[in-house]
């Protein structure tokens, strides 16, 4: 979720006392941090202890009906009041200690009002009955929707309930202190329709069957956790369940009627468990674990204690699992047990502690199960979104404004470099005791520095100074040269040095390699605006390549000039795949003549997906005999990745080529099958029918394959106003609210190249417009303000808006159209 920012925020600047400062030069005496209003620690007056949650629903009418009790001690020692977040939640009725209690509502929540103040060492019992018409935080899904799905098809909307609670979103469906920094055992009462599955966090301890055709859930925690983590799913699960070596059992959920899913969604469940527990030194901290898939979900995943919620786009049959998996979202998700929910930040201004220990914990479970190269290319990735985040501002880690690059990404590339400086041993042993201390506790990025100096003597202040309280990263110059009996590294340090940036200080590897076979190696304290490094060398033996930083364990940019022969050397003779990769990405303006033969040498050697995919992406434009057959071995590579980046860089199709392209319309990759269609369709357009013959009856993920033959069909035969087309009618019906959001996003951006409109169209745009989830939404509305830039087109929209019945905000949020 990152925001537009702007450095026009105020800058705080901190006095400190301080002897020596890794990045300020002796001369200064202030260092400056941006000042985070956001990710002050709210204050509250009560510890809450137990909550009990009671909720039924009236689905069609999307309403919550409930009572909530809460048993709390006061902290502070004069109150008379006590406010918990509940914006639009209709209050019916608040009990203290059973007894009746003034209160007051207001657009933030309920106020309750004691007639006497709270005696300090007693507890206390709070007990509010409540309605509430969420528009947050719960939701309700597919229940007004009537068509029934008889061609099976499993992108249609389902019928389901589910929850959403960070950031603080509880508040919007029960009345709670909502927010990170106060934990209570909690109970979970919900009452449903017996045909649906229930799951909600803890173990189930009740389910019981009423007269009334409903059954009541009762689940319940044994250990605190924070109310933002409070989670309802409810559909017709099935499920599956996986036992770990250390006993913890996995229940994993899903679709009782798409059981072709659960294997190739769960695979590693168990085995990611164990990892994780083994990785941390700590065994995992709840009582039972489980995954819930839910329809139209605006995130990747949700952490909820003992219960993650994740979207049903991950819940992937075999087929498509090979192109999108839910395997290391579902480390993530585990990995915010421990991190996240056992041990959580104290504010949102540390909420690099859930998300960037989750990102770099499912990171090594991928490693584990993918290898080095694999772990490489993901830092790589993690690197470059690090460095894209500064083109547009220069947040800290720990800054409630981060973004998500650096708070996922930048943060888990942070850790790698910790275990980097301080070493495997000191790493594992602080993160053992780290999560030991903090049981069910909340904690501060000063806490997880601590714990470094409290467990193996280590004072990290300059690394979190430089990585965590700071912006940016260490941008270096290099060159050598060679001398007689040395090869001299000469560094300068080049990003901008000012109050949010400095100096960065960090261990750094010289590696040299020398003709005869022979090399030298060292690592060096880099810290100063310029350093110089010399390493031994042979006397008679010359440079074969160099490498600063081999493997590339610092986040960093690198300007390092080398000549076409060391750059092929380092493709070729480089032990870490990033390292011959970098090598590769540096040719990329070399004639390609000069390359070739090397490049065709690399890829018909197989290796890493990365090199392959980039080789292919410098050669596909080569008509060489040479180049175009690795084009042919790519375009039928068994891995799908490899055939889709041959299959994209393809400007035009050789006639060598042209079979094979076709071939890939049979692809097991639905997406290759679309990319494939919409390539021949453009480039070979006589053999249009053809081509649509074959892919007519495959519908693909979220139906992209079919949507993409009706667009074509469209762009075919549609004129101005044809509103009664067929395949537009088919087209603007995966619009609607009767398919899940990806499938409809799929549709509007057909519809965005298309020369068509109907009320149908028109009512269905307004319908995602107003949805919950921002990624329907916002392609929604973007298209309906294309669209009514057409006066025609805007008539017809205001006859659609007349037409409907809309509630007071959907009027009002539908009017700015108009």
């Amino acid at each position: 979720m990152i925001m537009a920012l702007n450095l026009r925020l105020f800058l705080a600047t901190l006095l400190v006392s301080f002897f020596t400062i890794a990045n300020l030069s002796a001369q200064d005496t202030t260092i400056t941090y941006l000042r985070d209003p956001a990710g002050r620690v709210h204050e509250h007056n009560v510890d809450y202890l137990k909550m009990v949650l009671s909720v039924k629903f009236n689905t069609s009418e999307g309403k919550v009906i409930g009572n909530v009790k809460y048993d709390f001690k006061p902290i502070q020692y004069v109150l008379d009041t006590l406010f918990l977040n509940a914006p639009g939640i209709d209050i019916k009725k608040v009990m203290l200690d059973g007894k009746d209690v003034a209160f007051t509502e207001d657009s933030a929540g309920l106020t309750v009002k004691f007639l006497q103040p709270m005696d300090w060492n007693k507890k206390y019992s709070l007990d509010i009955t409540f309605e509430s018409t969420p528009r947050k935080g719960l939701y309700f899904i597919g229940w007004n929707v009537n068509a029934k799905n008889t061609d099976k098809d499993p992108y249609f909307t389902r019928k389901q309930i589910w929850t959403q609670g960070e950031g603080t979103d509880n508040r919007y469906w029960f009345p709670c202190y909502d927010d990170v920094d106060d934990k209570m055992i909690t109970e979970t009462i919900i009452t449903f329709d017996s045909a649906y599955t229930v799951v909600s966090n803890g173990n189930l301890k009740e389910k019981k069957k009423n007269t009334d055709g409903t059954f009541t859930w009762h689940y319940a925690m044994e250990k605190p956790m924070a109310t933002y983590l409070v989670m309802i799913g409810i559909d017709k699960y099935a499920y599956k369940d996986y036992k770990s070596k250390n006993g913890i059992v996995s229940r994993q959920y899903y679709y009782a009627d798409r059981p072709e899913t659960a294997v190739p969604t769960y695979k590693y469940s168990a085995e990611m468990m164990d990892f994780i527990a083994n990785e941390t030194g700590f065994n995992y901290p709840w009582q039972t674990y489980a995954n819930v898939p839910v329809q139209d979900f605006m995130f990747g995943a949700m952490e909820n204690t003992t219960a993650t919620i994740y979207g049903d786009f991950l819940l992937t049959d075999a087929r498509a699992a090979i192109e999108r998996d839910y395997m290391a979202v579902n480390a993530h998700e585990l990995t915010h047990q421990w991190f996240g929910d056992y041990v959580t930040a104290q504010s949102w201004q540390h909420l690099w502690l859930h998300e960037s220990f989750a990102t770099y914990y499912s990171k090594q479970f991928m490693r584990h199960i993918n290898g080095e190269a694999a772990y490489q290319w993901e830092k790589r990735g993690e690197a470059n979104q690090a460095i894209g985040a500064d083109k547009n501002d220069r947040y800290p880690i720990a800054h409630t404004l981060g973004g998500r690059a650096r708070i996922y990404p930048k943060g888990s590339f942070v850790l790698d470099m910790l275990r980097y400086v301080v070493g495997d041993s000191v790493y594992r042993r602080s993160i053992s005791a780290y999560l030991k201390k903090h049981s069910y506790s909340n904690v501060n990025s000063h806490d997880f520095m601590q714990t470094f100096m409290e467990t193996a003597g280590v004072n990290l202040d300059w690394f979190f100074d430089e990585w965590i309280y700071r912006a940016g990263y260490p941008k270096y110059s290099v060159k050598y040269e060679r001398l007689k009996d040395n090869v001299v590294f000469y560094v300068a340090q080049t990003q901008k040095i000012d109050e949010l940036t400095g100096l960065f200080k960090m261990p750094i590897v010289f590696e040299v390699h020398f003709k005869d076979g022979s090399s030298s190696s060292k690592k060096v304290w880099i810290s100063n605006a310029n350093d110089t490094v010399y390493l031994s060398a042979p006397k008679n033996s010359d440079v074969d390549y160099a490498l600063f930083d081999p493997a590339s364990n610092v986040l960093k940019t690198v300007d390092f000039k080398k000549s076409f022969y060391e750059l092929g050397s380092q493709l070729v003779k480089a032990k870490n795949m990033i390292d011959r990769y970098d090598a590769l990405v540096a040719m990329r303006d070399t004639d390609v003549a000069a390359k070739r033969d090397l490049l065709l040498a690399i890829y018909n050697e197989g290796g890493y997906t990365a090199i392959q995919h980039e080789i292919i992406k410098q050669l596909a434009k080569d008509n060489n005999a040479s180049s175009q057959a690795m084009m042919v071995k790519a375009l039928r590579d068994k891995d799908f990745s490899t055939r889709r980046v041959a299959l994209e860089n393809l400007e035009t199709i050789p006639d060598i080529l042209l079979p094979e392209v076709e071939r890939l319309l049979k692809d097991s990759s639905y997406t290759i099958i679309e990319v494939a269609l919409r390539k021949l369709v453009k480039l070979n357009p006589a053999k249009t029918n053809t081509y649509m013959d074959q892919i007519r009856d495959i519908k693909g993920i979220s139906n992209n394959v079919r949507i993409a033959y009706l667009e074509i069909r469209c762009k075919d035969t549609v004129a101005e106003n044809a509103s009664n087309h067929e395949f537009g009618k088919q087209l603007v019906s995966y619009t609607s609210n009767r398919y899940e959001f990806r499938t409809r996003i799929r549709a509007m951006d057909a519809f965005e190249h298309l020369n068509y409109c109907d009320k149908d169209l028109i009512y269905n745009l307004f319908n995602a417009a107003l949805y919950n989830n921002s990624r329907l939404s916002n392609p929604a509305m973007r298209l309906l303000k294309n669209l009514l830039k057409n006066p025609g087109k805007l008539q017809l929209a205001k006859e659609v808006f007349a037409a409907n019945k809309w509630t007071d905000w959907e009027k009002k949020a539908l009017q700015g159209y108009f």
